[in-house]
């Protein structure tokens, strides 16, 4: 008989007399968790009342995942105004052992998410970096760093390219200065051998009618965004058992 059990960062399985501990973080429900960090168009800006609503992608990819069967908790990590050298400091929330996210955003305490980090962080920051005229290489350097502070951390990062700005006449996601941050973007996904999620081909060509001003998404740039992320998300958390746990999981 199998029984599932949960400490603050892991799960456990009870698998006859003995205790299994299955080395990924999970609610108390079982759900695998996965952190969304970034800015605005992951925090949610759009769906809603004006100003931080709180309703991003992050909802969408939940109930993407849940559906097709991999039950997920999403962390929303994503702040309003963010540049690159402000996450490589913030996603240190994310990363911590003990995590505590009751002030991570403008947006209400999620919680159930007390104490436990992601097993996956999705990162999609850059945006607010063409709007104040970051270089592409400091923001290239900083998504590094974000990256290898998960590896560091044990937490599987996946990186995905910006997506277009109408709003402040940025356009195509593909030429100014977002296309050179997205050339970088994905030679850095090459070089860190991380997963990347290209938000901008999988957006640009109808990024006008998938937001509400522009710049952030409405609910379909959210569902367009969530299955860019789903698409290529890496896979749930495999345990390989051997020896007396194989002969314990057939008795």
């Amino acid at each position: 008989m199998l029984h599932k059990y949960i400490s603050t960062n892991s799960c456990f399985l009870l698998i006859g007399t003995a205790l299994v501990l299955l080395l990924f973080p999970c609610l108390s429900n079982g759900e695998e968790i996965i952190t969304a960090f970034g800015d605005s168009i992951t925090e949610g800006h759009c769906r809603g009342d004006s100003g931080a609503n709180c309703h991003g992608y992050w909802e969408v990819l939940d109930s993407i995942m849940d559906a097709n069967g991999r039950q997920v908790g999403i962390i929303n990590g994503g702040l309003g105004g963010e540049l690159t050298h402000n996450g490589v400091g913030r996603i240190d929330i994310f990363l911590a052992e003990n995590p505590t996210y009751q002030y991570n955003n403008h947006c209400d305490w999620q919680i159930q998410f007390e104490g436990k980090r992601g097993r996956i962080i999705l990162i999609m920051e850059g945006a607010n970096d063409a709007i104040h005229g970051v270089s592409w290489q400091t923001t290239r350097d900083n998504l590094r760093y974000m990256i290898q502070k998960s590896k560091a951390a044990t937490v599987i990062p996946v990186i995905a390219t910006v997506t277009p700005d109408y709003k402040y006449n940025m356009g195509s996601c593909n030429s100014g200065i977002i296309g050179t941050y997205n050339s970088a973007i994905r030679s850095l996904a090459v070089s860190e051998q991380v997963t990347l999620a290209d938000q901008c081909n999988a957006t640009d060509p109808d990024w006008g009618n998938l937001t509400c001003e522009g710049l952030h998404p409405t609910y379909n740039g959210d569902v367009r965004i969530s299955n860019t992320w789903y698409n290529v998300m890496p896979g749930p958390p495999v345990v390989s058992l051997n020896g007396t746990l194989q002969l314990l999981l057939r008795q």
